[in-house]
């Protein structure tokens, strides 16, 4: 260290004075500056938006923020969603939120927007709370900045007006946000039905009026979760939207069919919205992909004569176990032909219950099988029913979540009725999996791998699978985090394992 200070002395150089040249070299050299405007507002777009306002102090952006085209007004941003405690004054209230867009918008310069994104909880009775929470004077303020006519949903109105007026193509209007349901929604305008520029809706908690006339001719994706939709059938939307490709109807009370024969829509996501709903029939002939959740034995699923793939999550209670077993087990047979099927972590404790109960498991022709589990004890039995239940399967994705019991409900209600052996469940399966000796060929697993359970499972893969080409293992970022002695320990032990396969190799993966 003592060389190194003299040697610095001797040339006239102290670290401080490198340490300033190198910042004033730093300062003299501004390349953000030589940059067209055209790609400076590119790259504020894909800012949140209250960052983007902030580069109002940065020399080389200026006042370029008013021109981008990108909108989102993300309330979650502004407090601790985690907080019950939302409507303080020390957080950012529903008020300031409508302050911050309310001068957002009226600084914006840019005369076309692309996306606009509007999340917040819209509740009149919070609003009120908030008011009688200022001062006498705070309150004039606040009511005053919204005009002597102040309306909160008016004022959400000419936001979204705003919008559409300069051509919105992705319009994403969420009322809900972190809060809770309310019984006052807002109502959204005739005007966004009728946009023949969006190409993407997305509506979340909000009343559509009965007699708006719904025509959106470019529209290809639409997202509704929350929507009533007892007086405005699904069907006016679709008949609506002649290039719909991708539908997407989440907890929408009210819905009772779904059933479009057109060959634009290519992908549908559905969810009944809770036990005490009618069933749901869902026959779309020419749909590729179908995700189903949530109360999955409400649907009757018929005519999917065109589908390739398919997920299936759900709720974990069970009403009667043979009730649901039949529900569940004749969507199972209309999903039988696709090539792919994601069962995720809920779905897979229905397997469970069957293989306990020796139930059988509907034939099928699944060749690629994705599973996405905490792989605990109670998801091992599924998981054999899965896989001796799929002769042709070829491929075997296993993601593996973090978590170590299933939800409270299905814990403490009927979990404890199963009598699931602890150790090693693999150990005492015998060889009936016919994929195993026949067909499986690719092994992925990705996440949690360092679990026991995941160990188990890859050694008995490696045992048991006679054609097996490649096992690979996930060791990227988003998988596990293990230091490079631990990585080399892991690897090894799992290349020691025996192979019923002589063509299987494995491999670990980064990506």
């Amino acid at each position: 260290m003592e060389q190194r200070r003299d040697l610095d002395e001797d040339y006239g150089i102290s670290r401080r004075n490198k340490a300033k040249g190198v910042v004033e070299n730093e300062q003299q050299v501004d390349r953000i500056k030589d940059l067209p405007d055209s790609i400076l507002i590119h790259i504020l777009s894909l800012l949140p938006t209250r960052d983007a306002v902030r580069t109002l102090i940065i020399p080389s952006f200026g006042g370029l923020w008013a021109s981008i085209y990108n909108l989102d007004f993300d309330w979650c941003l502004f407090h601790d969603c985690s907080n019950n405690l939302l409507y303080t004054r020390e957080g950012c209230g529903l008020l300031r939120f409508a302050e911050y867009v309310r001068h957002t918008l009226a600084f914006h310069r840019g005369p076309k927007i692309c996306k606009f994104c509007l999340r917040f909880e819209f509740s009149i009775y919070h609003l009120l709370d908030e008011l009688m929470s200022l001062e006498p004077e705070e309150q004039g303020v606040m009511i005053g900045a919204g005009g002597a006519r102040f309306t909160y949903a008016g004022e959400v109105t000419r936001w979204i007006e705003f919008a559409v007026s300069r051509n919105a193509k992705i319009l994403d209007l969420d009322f809900l946000a972190c809060g809770s349901l309310s019984s006052t929604k807002y109502e959204l305008p005739g005007f966004v039905l009728q946009s023949s520029f969006l190409t993407e809706l997305k509506l979340v908690s909000c009343d559509v009026n009965s007699s708006a006339k719904i025509v959106m001719r470019a529209l290809k994706v639409l997202y509704l979760k929350e929507i009533a939709l007892n007086d405005v059938p699904i069907m006016n939307f679709i008949d609506g939207s002649p290039e719909l490709e991708s539908l997407t109807v989440l907890d929408c009370h009210g819905l009772r069919e779904l059933n479009c024969g057109s060959h634009k829509l290519r992908s549908v996501m559905i969810a009944p919205p809770g036990c005490d709903e009618p069933e749901v029939k869902v026959a779309c002939p020419n749909i590729k992909s179908l995700a189903i959740s949530g109360w999955v034995e409400l649907l009757e699923l018929e005519n999917l004569s065109s589908l390739q793939d398919a997920s299936v999550d759900c709720y974990d209670c069970f009403m009667s176990e043979h009730l649901d077993y039949f529900a569940v087990q004749k969507i199972l047979e209309e999903l039988h032909q696709v090539k792919v099927l994601t069962m995720h972590d809920r779905a897979i404790l229905f397997l469970t219950v069957w293989e306990s109960t020796n139930l059988p498991c509907p034939s099928n022709s699944w060749q690629h099988l994705i599973l996405r589990t905490m792989l605990t004890k109670w998801h091992l039995p599924g998981i054999a029913k899965l896989l001796r239940s799929s002769p042709s399967l070829e491929m075997l994705d296993i993601h593996i979540i973090p978590g170590e019991v299933p939800s409270i409900v299905a814990q403490e209600d009927w979990l404890p009725l199963y009598n699931i052996r602890e150790g090693n469940y693999w150990d005492s399966q015998d060889g009936s999996f016919g994929c195993l000796t026949d067909s499986l060929r690719i092994v992925r697993i990705s996440g949690d791998i360092t679990k026991d359970r995941a160990i188990q499972i890859v050694q008995f893969l490696l045992r048991k699978a006679l054609v097996l080409q490649k096992l690979v293992i996930c060791t990227g970022p988003n998988d596990c985090s293990m230091a490079a002695e631990e990585l080399k320990e892991f690897s090894d032990k799992l290349l020691s394992f025996p192979r019923g396969s002589p063509q299987a190799v494995v491999l670990f993966s980064d990506e």
